[in-house]
């Protein structure tokens, strides 16, 4: 029993011998050659102790007798592994690399795979070793290091850039030799007549500049050489009125609490009723067809104004919108367009009426004051309407032209009363005198059924354009009258036309498709037979 006892103490003590030599036996052991570290890594290696600070080894005792053949074969291991690491040379260890040469990561991390292809390569240097010249030069990858490393996707981004330019560069080159030959058409030819036809460079160049302006000017010009059709002889509206939209007719604002809402400016519909019996009304706006043409049915349901233009009738010049009224194919001496922008009407300033863009204000009244300033003007038949406009330039012309009939009107009621006392003339020829109109230009003086004799209306003091005031209220009062009783019934019409031309258009289209089909299946069923 005693001697169970101690064979199992001798067997405990053998194990922690055996457990403490394999804890320290890693440590003793130092490795063959060391992984070579990060390139980018910073470590900051001590200082070498010197001699003096390193301890003496302690002189080696020698060790007891085994009491044991398990014990002396462990206390032999141990020695064998001790004088193994103590005969082996200590490797001395790097220095530390100065703070200058290490890599900078301010600009991110770079790659390390030049460390890797060098450990694969054999190479035993650290790859936290960087050479002078990687110093100077910045080191790392795309900083000037003669061994540049470049992905294959790299590579091939840089090839197609440099194939597309080179693509590019002769699709160029072959473009304008293309467009400098001679001319092909007659009509061509005629629309270009100090260009003519030669392989000389020059005239090859004018050409291909030529054919590049008709380019351009396909997406820059209105879509049509003729923006309105060619105008009626019997149509009695010798004056066009353009209209712009935006800030002129309505006012557009967008909220975040109600989104996109537009207003209709004060008296738009009184302005646009009254002044369709003197003027061919033209809205001209600079916003596309798709978004203006609803706005347009809601502002005019029975299309008093004549005709809508869009922005697909406006020319792109300069980087700005312009409304060019030489499109319009309408004499431009008898043509006044209404706009909040000047630089809309640059082409023809002398035509504009620049007025001042509404905002949304309810109490706005400027719309209606100028109606009588255009009532005036028809009335009195002037040949270039750009006269008139230019005596009125820089002026508010509400206000101008209220001052001027008021001068007008002294003068006209001091005139007849002196023509009263010395006899009383004509009532036309007396007006004609003081107005300086031709017999041409009296038509407001031949009364119409219904109304006063201008005889009579001159003696009650009234002038040329309170004759054709009172004709214009009457012509409105009717029209509202017209509008009132038949309205309804011309939307209904309107409506059921627009259906009938839809219903027209899909049964046109449908018989085109059964036309094919059935074409399609006389040629088979001509094959079988």
């Amino acid at each position: 029993m005693l001697s169970r006892v101690a064979q199992a103490s001798r067997l405990g003590l053998t194990a922690g011998r055996l457990s403490r030599t394999a804890a320290v036996q890693p440590l003793r052991i130092r490795p063959a050659a060391a992984a070579p570290a990060s390139q980018f890594l910073r470590t900051f290696a001590n200082k070498k102790p010197s001699s003096a600070e390193t301890p003496k080894a302690a002189p080696k005792q020698a060790s007891p007798a085994p009491k044991d053949p398990a014990e002396a074969g462990s206390s032999a291991q141990e020695d064998n592994v001790g004088s193994s690491a103590e005969q082996k040379p200590a490797e001395p260890e790097p220095e530390p690399i100065p703070f200058h040469k290490l890599p900078d990561l301010t600009q991110g991390i770079p790659s390390t795979l030049e460390a890797e292809l060098e450990q694969r390569a054999g190479k035993s240097q650290s790859s936290l070793e960087v050479s002078e010249e990687e110093a100077a030069g910045g080191g790392g990858r795309g900083r000037g290091g003669k061994e540049e490393y470049v992905s294959t996707s790299e590579r091939n981004r840089k090839w197609w850039t440099r194939f597309m330019l080179i693509v590019a560069g002769t699709g160029s080159v072959l473009g304008v030799g293309y467009m400098g030959r001679n001319w092909e058409d007659p009509i061509e030819a005629e629309r270009h007549p100090d260009i003519p036809n030669g392989w000389s460079p020059a005239l090859w160049w004018q050409r291909t500049r030529a054919r590049w302006g008709e380019s351009v000017s396909y997406y820059q010009d209105p879509a049509f050489e003729k923006l309105l059709p060619d105008p009626d002889p019997s149509f009695e509206r010798p004056y066009t009125l353009c209209i712009s939209l935006d800030d002129m007719l309505i006012h557009s604002e967008w909220t975040r609490e109600h989104g996109w809402r537009v207003a209709k400016r004060p008296g738009m519909d009184y302005f646009i009723r009254y002044l369709s019996q003197y003027y061919e009304l033209v809205l001209f706006t600079t916003a596309s067809f798709g978004m203006a043409e609803p706005l347009v049915r809601k502002l005019d349901p029975f299309r008093l104004i004549m005709w809508p233009l869009y922005r697909e009738a406006t020319k792109y010049e300069d980087g700005e919108i312009v409304k060019d009224l030489s499109y319009l194919n309408r004499d431009l001496s008898k043509v006044i367009i209404l706009d909040t922008k000047a630089s809309h009407v640059r082409k023809q300033p002398e035509n504009a009426i620049i007025m001042e863009p509404w905002k949304g204000d309810a109490s706005d009244k400027d719309l209606v004051a100028l109606i009588p300033f255009l009532e005036y003007i028809h009335t009195m038949q002037y040949s270039d309407v750009r006269k008139v406009l230019k005596s009125f330039e820089g002026k508010h012309i509400p206000t101008e032209f209220a001052r001027r009939e008021a001068i007008a009107r002294r003068e006209f009621n001091k005139q007849l009363a002196e023509k009263a006392k010395h006899g009383k003339p004509s009532g036309m020829g007396a007006l004609g005198n003081l107005l300086g109109l031709k017999p041409s230009k009296m038509s407001m003086t031949v009364p119409l059924d219904g109304e006063q004799d201008p005889s009579e209306a001159y003696a009650q003091g009234k002038m040329l354009q309170d004759i054709a005031r009172e004709r214009g209220q009457r012509n409105y009062q009717a029209l509202e009258k017209e509008i009132r009783e038949n309205g309804e019934k011309w939307l209904k019409e309107e409506q059921q036309a627009m259906e009938k031309a839809q219903q027209e258009m899909m049964n046109s289209m449908m018989g085109s498709f059964s036309g094919m089909f059935a074409a399609k299946k006389d040629g088979a069923s001509n094959t079988k037979a």
